[in-house]
């Protein structure tokens, strides 16, 4: 099996980072804009990229405000489904630190490539976003 992992430190408290993971609103802003989300371990997501590309995860554990966990339950990329989707934050210097791994591709291949580089761009929308929405006017 392989893994994406990534490692981003954003110039927010771990609070807002969180809140960015686990609603609909904040998806909206770094990831996609047709985002539903009920976040609640137990609950659902869908995410829709590109007029009918679904992504659907049920989420499975979330710990306030340092941990955020999804199952991928069904996907547009057949290689999403059955992988798991972490998102781990901790206190730093600053702001906080984010640990994400997308975990359980079946092979390192072309495709798994291409998501390793879109979420590394995603995420970079996530620090963007919300140290943008941090500055002081």
């Amino acid at each position: 099996m392989a893994d994406i992992m990534h490692l981003v430190k954003i110039a927010v408290p771990p609070e807002r980072v969180y809140e960015a993971l686990t609603t609909p609103e904040g998806i909206r802003n770094w990831w996609t804009r047709d985002a539903d989300l009920d976040a609640v371990a137990g609950g659902t997501g869908t995410f829709r990229f590109h007029g009918g590309n679904d992504v659907t995860v049920a989420v499975r554990e979330l710990e306030p405000p340092l941990h955020v966990m999804w199952k991928t339950t069904s996907s547009f990329r057949s290689e999403w489904k059955g992988t798991t989707i972490v998102f781990d934050l901790r206190v730093d210097a600053g702001g906080t630190v984010l640990s994400f791994a997308h975990r359980g591709f079946e092979a390192a291949d072309e495709r798994y490539a291409v998501t390793t580089t879109e979420w590394g761009q995603y995420l970079q929308n996530l620090k963007e976003y919300l140290e943008k929405e941090n500055e002081p006017t």
